[in-house]
């Protein structure tokens, strides 16, 4: 009877410690490397994105997000947004894209956003650089 007893508390003792394992809460990184704060672009022209991303154990996926910021003019023009997500894989990754600033656009000031998520759903601070559209 002790025998079965003892081979219970074991099994016990071992899914208790395997079910408990640590949830993983420490926050990634999202670094914005190009372009940088006040940096101006024709229409038309094509902004070099370059963004770095980091995680302790595991990343999962990013998103970039270019909006217009009429501060002073907010309601007289229409919103713009534009919106890239996509995966990442394992604890460090580089992005680099071309984005081409579309013609339909108004000139102005811009908000230029990058963050990423880990594999546990913990979501990195948003690096943002503001940037002028003419």
């Amino acid at each position: 009877m002790q025998k079965y007893l003892l081979l219970f508390v074991t099994a016990f003792l071992s899914v208790a410690q395997f079910s408990c394992s640590k949830t993983d809460t420490t926050k990634p990184t999202a670094e914005l490397i190009s372009p940088s704060d006040a940096d101006t672009f024709l229409v038309n022209d094509t902004i070099m994105l370059q963004a770095m991303f980091h995680d302790n154990e595991e990343l999962n996926q990013y998103r970039v997000e270019m909006k217009n910021n009429f501060t002073e003019l907010a309601d007289s023009l229409p919103a713009w947004k534009f919106v890239l997500v996509d995966a990442l894989q394992g604890t460090e990754a580089t992005l680099t894209k071309e984005l081409i600033i579309p013609d339909t656009i108004y000139s102005g000031n811009y908000l230029l956003i990058v963050k990423c998520a880990d594999a546990d759903g913990n979501e990195a601070a948003a690096d943002t650089a503001r940037i002028v559209i003419q």
